[in-house]
């Protein structure tokens, strides 16, 4: 077994479901704990998060089995750093195009042999007390350590996709997460997911992650289109968005109230 509960999954070929996380505090990420959803994107490349509500939403994630993954804003050292030495089991990197820019995010995310990510036994491995993270030997840690941190940057770019097959064959690049409203966008047909181009597109990034034995993820709106991925043979689908799913559901709740109102009158 893994340290990480989606790399399991990723061996069982389970689709794991998950969501963006950009507009609630610990509270609501707590109550997406009982949600039946297995991971969870804390959005720090969109959302308002410092690096304290980071940490505080990492542990509420922990607390009822959410695996945290955190978008960050860049390949930046200070970025990666904090998320990975906070706890986050993920990280979502937006915004790369060459393969320079790949190669640098491993190399600051993962512990030697892979990468030079700076040593710290920090509040992600217990301060050195999780069972995982009490080793002998620094290299078990190191090992341990990214074993436990999927390092999974975005497809959104044409630079990206042009280079996809060389990426995925980076030691230290864990998967690949299609961001299609930017990647449409790049390409010159924002939004228009149903075109042959576009689906050409998704395709070739989920056909070079089979082959290299990546993990392979997405983003959808729609709880339909995520089952549709899931039975594609995705990793994973993000479904959606916690402010999204939180207004139509008081939309949804509301309409009904009124219109059962307007019927008895």
């Amino acid at each position: 077994m893994s340290l990480n509960k989606l790399r399991d999954m990723f061996a069982r070929k389970e689709g794991a479901v998950g969501t963006f996380f950009s507009g609630g505090n610990q509270s609501f990420m707590e109550c997406l704990g009982f949600s039946g959803l297995d991971f969870v994107i804390i959005d720090c490349e969109h959302g308002p998060f410092d690096t304290e509500t980071m940490m505080d939403l990492i542990r509420a994630a922990e607390l009822h089995g959410l695996a945290p993954f955190v978008r960050i804003a860049n390949v930046d050292h200070k970025e990666i750093q904090r998320a990975a030495d906070c706890g986050a089991m993920g990280l979502i990197v937006p915004c790369l195009r060459d393969v320079a820019d790949f190669k640098k995010l491993v190399d600051l995310a993962k512990f030697t042999p892979l990468g030079n990510r700076g040593f710290i036994k920090g509040r992600g491995a217990g301060f050195g007390y999780a069972d995982w993270a009490d080793t002998e030997t620094i290299p078990e840690f190191f090992a341990n350590s990214n074993d436990r941190l999927i390092v999974m940057p975005q497809c959104e770019t044409k630079e990206a996709l042009e280079n996809i097959e060389e990426v995925v064959a980076i030691d230290g690049i864990d998967g690949i997460f299609i961001g299609p409203f930017d990647l449409s966008t790049a390409m010159g047909i924002a939004g228009r997911f149903e075109l042959p181009e576009f689906k050409a597109a998704e395709e070739r990034v989920f056909r070079a992650c089979k082959e290299a034995g990546k993990i392979c993820y997405t983003f959808t709106l729609s709880p339909e289109k995520a089952a549709s991925y899931i039975r594609q043979g995705y990793d994973g689908v993000a479904c959606s968005q916690d402010y999204v799913v939180f207004t139509e559901g008081y939309k949804a709740m509301t309409g009904r109230i009124r219109e059962d109102l307007r019927s008895t009158r």
